[in-house]
């Protein structure tokens, strides 16, 4: 299940978006910290790559932020106040051309190949490391585009060792991450933008497993801790805009190829090491949510293509055994997810569609006498559709579709069992 992916990849997503936080940003620590920022002009970065033979590591990062702010306090207690407005585009594109000959397919285009590409609206992340942080933060975006392209045009070049391409496009991002401390967060995002990530590959061979994603997000928070702590958080998100992630790959031969499409208009990600975890959130979104995944292998070995969407995302979970839910998901937008597979001659392909319009998800430690108290409530009112589409013309071994579609899921775990 997608929400349970969730869980797993919360501290990845918090490190992943801490690498690229350019434009206006400041770190402090001290008693009160007040930020108010306010971008009405369009920011953009882009890089294009003419690569004929390149026989070692290829590594492309491109990203463009609108304000980025981070905050932080060790040993002392903190309040901050923070407000983000984002009147302008934001846009990050990265490409690599291939231009090797058709005879000179095995030229390497890089080995391995990494490009990471992001745009961000408003960034906003926090750190409280043994001390007390009262985080008070409002992001806005207006009806603008934030968009990530990554394109790989290379239909005469190999890749010899394994890589990734990530893109990610979100318009209101907010985190942290408490060590030994306690955090009260209130926090309201609202966009009305259009959230695009696309991932193109144009490829002659691999023999190498190869990753290619594409991820967008209007409003995401997340907050992780890696020892004992409290976290209490009062989220609000709304959302308007469009999210589309997209996220197609075309091989000659490939050995083991992954597509990953995913797109979701609100999304809460919380995870406490130990202490208690409270939460209260509102979770409205109004856009439109499509993620499509397009994969396909003239050639192949193990083929993987998966697109996920959903309306509205809550996971939390504790390490410890106190959690306590008050949450509220409005859907009104359209869900629709379509992943694909087209190849000749190979052997296993896997192809999983999911779309949900609110998905919740929560757990406490099964072996502390888990303290759950859980208040939810949701309200889908938008169509929710999954498709998938496998196509062989020639010989294959095996082949795994899933399709699934789900207006509202509540998952609800303590001591062993599940309540829904």
């Amino acid at each position: 299940m997608r929400v349970r992916a969730k869980i797993l990849a919360v501290g990845t997503i918090l490190a992943t978006a801490a690498l690229a936080t350019a434009a206006t940003s400041q770190t402090v620590g001290g008693l009160d910290i007040t930020n108010d920022q306010v971008q009405t002009g369009d920011i953009f970065s882009g890089q294009i790559l003419n690569v004929v033979e390149n026989y070692d590591l290829l590594q492309v990062d491109t990203s463009s932020h609108g304000n980025a702010m981070i905050a932080g306090n060790e040993q002392v207690d903190a309040n901050l106040t923070s407000r983000q407005v984002l009147q302008g585009n934001v846009t990050a594109t990265a490409t690599v051309n291939g231009t090797a000959a058709p005879e000179d397919y095995r030229k390497s285009l890089g080995t391995p190949l990494y490009m990471t590409t992001q745009a961000v609206g408003n960034y906003g992340a926090g750190t409280t490391t043994d001390g007390k942080l009262v985080s008070n933060t409002n992001q806005a975006v207006s009806n603008v585009n934030v968009h990530a392209d990554t394109q790989v045009n290379s239909p005469n070049n190999s890749i010899y060792g394994s890589g990734e391409i990530n893109t990610t496009a979100v318009t209101n991002h907010q985190s942290y991450e408490v060590t030994n401390g306690r955090l009260e967060s209130t926090a309201n995002q609202q966009s009305g933008a259009e959230a695009r990530a696309r991932t193109g590959v144009v490829l002659h061979y691999s023999p190498s497993p190869n990753l290619y994603t594409a991820t967008a997000m209007n409003n995401y928070y997340g907050s992780n801790s890696t020892d004992r702590g409290s976290q209490e958080h009062t989220v609000t998100q709304g959302s308007t805009g469009r999210t589309e992630s997209y996220v197609s790959a075309n091989a000659g031969n490939a050995w083991h190829m992954a597509t990953q499409s995913d797109a979701a208009a609100n999304t809460v990600s919380l995870y406490n090491t130990g202490g208690s975890l409270v939460t209260d959130t509102t979770q409205v979104s109004n856009g439109q949510v499509q993620s499509m995944s397009v994969l396909s292998g003239y050639e192949y070995g193990e083929m993987h293509s998966t697109a996920t969407g959903v309306g509205n995302d809550l996971t939390a979970g504790n390490g410890d055994k106190y959690v306590n839910i008050d949450t509220e998901q409005f859907n009104n937008g359209t869900i629709d997810t379509q992943a694909s597979f087209e190849g000749h001659d190979g052997y296993d392909a896997y192809v999983t569609a999911e779309a949900t319009g609110n998905s919740a998800y929560a757990y406490a430690c099964a072996e502390c006498e888990a303290d759950m108290t859980v208040r939810n409530s949701q309200v889908n009112n938008g169509d929710v559709s999954a498709s998938t589409t496998t196509n062989i013309t020639g010989s294959g071994r095996a082949v795994v579709a899933t399709s699934r579609a789900i207006g509202n899921t509540a998952t609800y775990y303590v001591s062993g069992s599940t309540k829904r």
